[in-house]
């Protein structure tokens, strides 16, 4: 049987579909009346709010096991010979996920150090979405970047920042709009971005593709993605413009430094040094012994310590950092640490 419903109690929603009016309702009835009303209504609201929420990736933590040539499931290679990596652990990789335990590595392959047909390849990556998206509706894309510009395997140079393209489109990678083309990613440290769009025609499919700094100069180059998030926009919660970062004072410009390095001359980890995401003031990173000799010094972000003393292999063992820094409006940092030399 269908409760009555009080006349003249706000009940908007409840009120309107129900429509029965029990005209012996007393005041003090009202007051549950109201309750009941508001209570629903609540409960209408709710399910609006988790409808605009609901997530359109697949895996959009991109969790698989961590394995060359190919992204977790359901994320399928796109593009010719493309073979995206689910890092870390591969070729050398070491880079923390930004969510959870794996992330995918992505390279383009610059004519500096390829020939023909590999020079100007791009890796890429997609997968079905769970609903399409809809022509007209605005839809907010986020997913944390990163890359390494220590990236080196057999004797090659990937440690170029890559920008990011990304499509949408109808079936299996399908490249039918262009939705995005990012910046040169050229932090180590991961960065969430967010950006909104508009779909022009139907698509159930989204790709992400490594491209060039530069077009005009094909340079070998790296990308690291992780942490996606794909929902029809909230309009009470307005996004970012593409490529802006929202980030407290103290990691505008954080500094990242490996704890261990082996200065073997494999073309690996062959030296220390502070990335930096971004181009500091001042600069001025020291290491010392054990017994506290200053055993190297910089004051250039690009140049690290090889592991030699008057031009002697220091010898292995723990060793204490410095790094001190000033960026922006004369923000200072300084870290302190210590890092393993083995050879």
């Amino acid at each position: 049987m269908t409760p009555a419903i009080c006349e003249g109690v706000p009940g908007s929603l409840v009120e309107a579909r129900l429509r029965r009016v029990d005209p012996t309702c007393h005041p003090a009835k009202a007051v549950l009346c109201r309750r009941f009303a508001y209570v629903l209504t609540a409960l209408f609201i709710a399910a609006a709010s988790l409808a605009r929420a609901q997530e359109l990736l697949p895996n959009p933590s991109m969790e698989g096991p961590p394995r060359r040539g190919f992204p977790p499931a359901p994320w399928m290679n796109c593009g010719p010979q493309s073979s995206a990596d689910t890092q870390p652990g591969q070729f050398g990789i070491t880079k923390i996920a930004a969510d959870n335990l794996t992330c995918i590595g992505l390279v383009a392959w610059g004519d500096g150090q390829f020939g023909p047909p590999a020079a100007g390849r791009t890796e890429g990556f997609g997968a079905f979405l769970l609903d399409t998206l809809l022509p007209g509706e605005e839809y907010d894309l986020t997913f944390s970047l990163s890359y390494d510009p220590a990236f080196t395997w057999e004797g090659i140079d990937f440690g170029k920042p890559c920008r990011l393209r990304i499509f949408i489109g109808e079936g299996e990678c399908d490249k039918a709009q262009q939705i995005h083309l990012s910046r040169p990613i050229d932090h180590y440290p991961w960065q969430e971005y967010t950006f909104r769009f508009t779909p022009q025609a139907p698509a159930d499919f989204l790709i992400f593709e490594a491209a060039f700094a530069d077009e005009t100069n094909w340079q070998t180059c790296n990308l690291f993605l992780d942490a996606g998030r794909l929902r029809k926009s909230n309009e009470e919660e307005p996004v970012q413009p593409a490529d802006t970062v929202a980030m407290q004072l103290d990691t505008l410009c954080p500094a990242y430094l490996p704890n261990a390095f082996s200065p073997n001359d494999d073309g690996r980890n062959d030296t220390f040094r502070a990335y930096l995401a971004c181009q500091p003031n001042s600069f001025r990173l020291s290491v010392f012994s054990r017994w506290g000799e200053k055993v190297f010094e910089s004051n250039n972000p690009g140049v690290g310590w090889d592991g030699r003393v008057k031009g002697e292999n220091a010898p292995t063992g723990l060793y204490a950092f410095v790094l001190e820094y000033e960026f922006g409006d004369r923000e200072k940092v300084r870290e302190y640490g210590e890092l393993s030399l083995v050879r």
